[in-house]
């Protein structure tokens, strides 16, 4: 079993491996609330088609899947909206010869939705004539049907998921009907609007990369990043995406930390994302269709020395959309098209975009099949910052050869329930980009960021297979245990594009005690707590070539799930990881997971108690690592850059009031080593007085500390959420031989020390209006325009710019308050009427540095009509 396509290398056990996964469902598996039939519904004589018998086992499946394997048993079309339902909800089935109308209404206990037969085999689901008739939504619920049953695929090691009640994580689950209410199609904006302990940069719309400040402090220099994954499939490069339509989107499942890295592997120590796509036939209102146009204006107001700059016009933003939705709950197909763009709202600062996928799903009796695809393409200017003039030799301000990206996805995933105790499931796709003529602003000082973009330059593709199966050991009412067993197996290929040139540099540089192994791009150092003295570089003006690489890794997974008298869960599970990226000696990396959770409430008070230990590692040859780019000056290839390795322990309480109002602290305490940075060394030359060179370092130690809150409430019409973060990220130790600007005791940079954020919503019949604020504050980053003042004047000897005298051009930030709104009215049939507002107080420079532009003031109107 060797060389397949793609590169594909599995080792002979795998194939044992995966004939076991086979026979075997869904981890953090718990027990499903029994439902409480209404006597009278029990007792009804079904009229047809409610009266055709079906015989059904499942321990545990989402409301939604529960209703589609109702409909495909028993042959019936159902037809609901998925506002009156909480289609996440864990629920139970178990029907041996019983009429379809009697397992609804077993499965619909609690709401205030009935199943009607309305001639043929179509049923709705429709709001009982007692509910209340504005909103018989889920705040009209029974208190025991609490978010914490809420089933989540991230959380657990199968496609299928699992209700969040018994997870020892803290998880946030951001929902795409709210996103797409509130226009967020930014993966940045989404996390710092809802999610607590993440923070995402505000990205020039012309930006080809997603920048993240904090993911519960620093698990890389200025390049952390999460794990991420679309329906099960893993992104090429995550740092790529950074926009999503939310109209296609069904919810976002966001892990903090490295507890995550048990299930996903290697490249999770800062946690996973997972983007579930929307898989949903016709709606109950029949409207198949929905087009979207909006068109706006965006602000420009950055003023240079006091003056308006020439760059200070408004600008044409517009985005349009197409949604075609067919089939029923149980045969389905999706298509979502958008197209955007905005003007150069400073000098070649334009953007146009676009985003297509689809989607198709069957459910059968005993099994579900989905398919996702997924396109985006991106063209945008390639601008310079106006606020720093050129700051390196040879620098081109008059590029106009745009950048381009194009990034897909294509797969599928499925399950089968075996029995009443196996459940297997499997995920298989691809996803991969095509990245050129990036460009950065040219400052002195490059960051880990712009090295990444360059270093991305050129394609990847990654091919991702994951087999798994639980098998339900024993189950009664009040206690359960499952076993797990997963085989994950993902072959990278990337071609990027290097320069030929050799420059001279000091071969005495640091003073490491690693060790280089494998070859063909997949080798790296084993150990992290020193640096090279081996370091050579190439002239990046020189020809480029391309080079390609392969890299593959290979996980194992086993984990158990106990649940005592559906009170106390227990968690413990570890993954075997098999990397191509890392040396010989530690090949295989051992990443475990421990975690417990206990659960209890009176009356309508629900409250859990949760903690959890987790161990991840980031190999240094990824998409991101791979190499480090110093514009227009050299390249540095240090094979001897160790992994990035984090661990710690998480703890939390999680208070419910009913449905009606949420409130969740988490404590988290870990430790991150192997973190590189970008370590300026001079190599002047009488040729050339003022040059250096970056080389990517290990800086050592660092310890990420600290709070997230995060609440919610919902009262009625108007919902509320808000959430606080607390952290503080401080390097510990460095590393030997380390020749930068930290010292013990120094923060990290770009780590805001506080992240808040508040969003409230009012929905009406027939409108809606929503507000919100996020904001990040106190943090400590390099001041951009005065170095590029002292680099451009020669003020300042090469010297002065690199190691500990950095350290005077260090800046306190605080930012600003980026504030949004949107609002939408039904106006005649099919049709409404939208406004929005994104940075509605201007705030344009000073997140994450001083040279950084972002769009104004940015104000949209238009319609959509669904059909």
């Amino acid at each position: 079993m060797r060389d397949l396509r793609f590169g594909l290398r599995l080792p002979w056990w795998s194939v044992v491996v995966a004939f076991t996964a086979t026979r075997a469902s869904p981890a953090q598996a718990v027990a499903c609330p029994v439902p409480r039939i209404d006597p009278a519904a029990a007792s009804s004589q079904w009229a047809p088609p409610l009266d055709r018998v079906l015989t059904l086992h499942s321990a545990e499946l989402s409301l939604r899947d529960a209703l589609d394997r109702v409909a495909a048993t028993a042959r019936l079309r159902v037809s609901y909206s998925a506002d009156l339902l909480p289609l996440n909800r864990a629920v139970c089935l178990s029907a041996n010869g019983e009429p379809a109308g009697r397992v609804l209404a077993g499965l619909l206990a609690g709401t205030n939705v009935t199943a009607v037969g309305v001639g043929g085999n179509q049923v709705v689901l429709t709001p009982r004539r007692d509910a209340p008739a504005e909103h018989p939504s889920e705040e009209s619920m029974a208190s025991s049907l609490g978010v914490l049953d809420r089933v989540v695929v991230t959380g657990s090691a199968t496609t299928t998921g699992g209700p969040e009640r018994g997870l020892s994580v803290g998880i946030t689950v951001l929902d795409g009907r709210q996103l797409a209410r509130d226009r967020t199609s930014a993966l940045s904006s989404a996390l710092d609007e809802y999610v607590p302990g993440v923070w995402g940069w505000a990205q020039s719309p012309s930006s080809m990369i997603s920048s993240y400040a904090s993911i519960r402090g620093a698990s890389s220099f200025g390049l952390s990043y999460p794990k991420v994954y679309i329906d099960g499939i893993e992104v090429a490069n995550p740092l790529l995406l950074s926009r999503f339509n939310p109209t296609a989107v069904d919810h976002i499942e966001v892990i903090r930390g490295p507890q995550g890295s048990a299930l996903y592997g290697t490249d999770a120590i800062s946690g996973v994302i997972n983007i579930v796509t929307l898989h949903e036939g016709v709606p109950a209102d029949g409207a198949r269709t929905t087009l979207r146009s909006n068109i706006g204006l965006a602000q420009s107001n950055v003023r240079l020395g006091g003056r308006q700059g020439a760059f200070g016009n408004d600008v044409l933003r517009q985005e349009h959309s197409l949604s075609i939705a067919s089939g029923t709950s149980t045969q389905s197909a999706n298509l979502n098209v958008s197209v955007g763009s905005i003007g150069s709202f400073i000098p070649d600062g334009y953007s146009r975009d676009l985003m297509a996928s689809g989607s198709a799903r069957k459910v059968g009796q005993a099994g579900t099949l989905s398919g996702t695809a997924r396109l985006f393409v991106e063209r945008a200017g390639t601008p310079s910052s106006p606020l720093v003039g050129s700051t390196a030799p040879g620098t081109d301000d008059t590029t106009t050869v745009p950048q381009a990206v194009t990034e897909y996805t294509l797969g599928a995933s499925g399950t089968r329930i075996l029995d009443s105790t196996w459940t297997a499931s499997f995920v298989a796709g691809i996803d991969g980009y095509r990245l050129s003529n990036v460009q950065t602003d040219f400052t002195p000082i490059k960051n880990m960021l712009d090295s990444a973009l360059h270093a991305a330059e050129g394609g990847a593709d990654r091919a991702t297979l994951r087999l798994s199966s639980v098998h339900e050991l024993t189950h009664s009412d009040r206690n359960r245990a499952t076993l797990t067993v997963a085989l994950e197996h993902a072959t990278l290929r990337v071609a990027t594009l290097q320069a030929q040139t050799a420059v001279s540099v000091s071969d005495d540089y640091g003073g490491g005690d690693g060790s280089n192994g494998g070859s063909n791009g997949s080798g790296s150092n084993s150990g992290s707590s020193g640096n090279s003295s081996h370091v050579s570089a190439v002239d990046a003006t020189s020809p480029t070539r391309r080079v390609v690489s392969w890299q593959n890794s290979t996980g194992l997974v086993a984990q158990s799930n106990v649940e005592l008298n559906n009170t106390f869960f227990l968690t413990g599970g570890v993954r075997f990881e098999h990397d191509s990226r890392l040396a010989l000696s530690d090949a295989v990396e051992v990443l475990p997971m421990l975690g417990a959770s206990a659960v209890g409430g009176r009356g309508p008070f629900t409250v859990k108690l949760r903690a959890a230990y987790g161990k991840g590692i980031r190999p240094p040859a990824t998409p991101s690592r791979l190499q480090f780019w110093q514009a227009h000056d050299a390249i540095i290839v240090q094979n001897a850059l160790g992994p990035e390795r984090q661990s710690g322990i998480e703890g939390g309480i999680d208070l419910f009031v009913t449905r009606a109002f949420s409130f969740q602290v988490t404590r988290f305490d870990q430790k991150a080593s192997g973190l590189a940075q970008l370590v300026g060394v001079p190599i002047d030359s009488d040729r050339r007085p003022r040059r250096f060179v970056n080389i990517a370092q290990n800086v050592g130690e660092i310890s990420n500390r600290g709070w997230e809150l995060q609440s919610t409430g919902n009262f009625g019409r108007l919902s509320l959420n808000g959430t606080l973060s607390l952290v503080d990220s401080r390097v510990r130790k460095l590393a030997t031989g380390y020749g930068g600007d930290l010292t013990p005791g120094d923060r990290m940079l770009q780590v805001p020390a506080r992240t808040e954020s508040i969003t409230a919503a009012w929905n009406a019949r027939r409108w809606n209006v929503s507000l919100g604020a996020s904001r990040a504050l106190d943090w400590i980053n390099y001041d951009e325009q005065r170095l590029s003042t002292a680099w451009a004047t020669d003020s300042q000897p090469s010297q002065m710019l690199t190691g500990p005298l950095l350290r005077q051009y260090w800046m306190h930030y605080d930012g600003g308050t980026r504030l949004r709104a949107s609002a939408a009215r039904a106006l005649m049939r099919g049709w409404t009427f939208e406004i929005s507002g994104e940075n509605l107080l201007n705030h344009q420079v000073g997140e994450p540095d001083n040279v950084t532009i972002v769009p104004g003031r940015t104000l949209m109107t238009g319609l959509r009509l669904r059909f």
